[in-house]
């Protein structure tokens, strides 16, 4: 575990200010969830929390399901890593951090065309040069994460219907 140097007292109701730097480089924004658990010893961790994590092995399915059906190669993100991908990069990319520039598209709350050579930035080592659909994950009016969908030269509306549907199942199944 990496030291800050940092020291915060505990207040009258148990709160603890968590500093501004570890939060930025951390991405815990207003709102995150974190989960809390002792590690047995006199240490206290604090992982934020991701819904979308928590059904990975739906997730899993779902993105295998559609890229068996279709042949197209398909990411799901939370808002900090990748939890599933089927296609061509599965083994490389599963649990990597999402590039800074893909949160901020998520964040966008919308869907987004990328066209061929757009170069979108997955993560630090995948940056998708093929035409590509991204679509948020909604649950409850928070964006908590987003499913992309590659295609080849050009988004068709197959690709557009894909993306909205898998990230429409995975709110309703969360909401559930």
């Amino acid at each position: 575990m990496k030291a800050t140097g940092v020291v915060r007292r505990i207040d009258d109701l148990g709160r603890i200010v968590i500093p501004k730097e570890i939060r930025r480089s951390l991405r815990i924004r207003e709102g995150d969830s974190l989960e809390i658990y002792a590690d047995g010893t006199d240490s206290i961790i604090l992982k934020k929390y991701s819904p979308v994590e928590s059904v990975n092995t739906f997730v899993t399915q779902l993105v295998d399901a559609i890229h068996t059906s279709s042949k197209k190669e398909v990411i799901v993100t939370d808002n900090e890593k990748v939890i599933a991908a089927a296609g061509g990069f599965r083994k490389d990319i599963i649990g990597k951090k999402i590039d800074l520039r893909l949160d901020e598209k998520i964040q966008r709350r919308t869907t987004q065309l990328f066209a061929r050579n757009d170069n979108l930035e997955v993560t630090e080592n995948l940056i998708i040069k093929s035409a590509a659909v991204l679509k948020p994950i909604v649950v409850y009016g928070d964006v908590i994460g987003s499913v992309i969908v590659v295609g080849e030269d050009e988004i068709a509306d197959i690709e557009k219907v894909m993306a909205d549907s898998a990230a429409t199942f995975i709110s309703k199944y969360l909401e559930a």
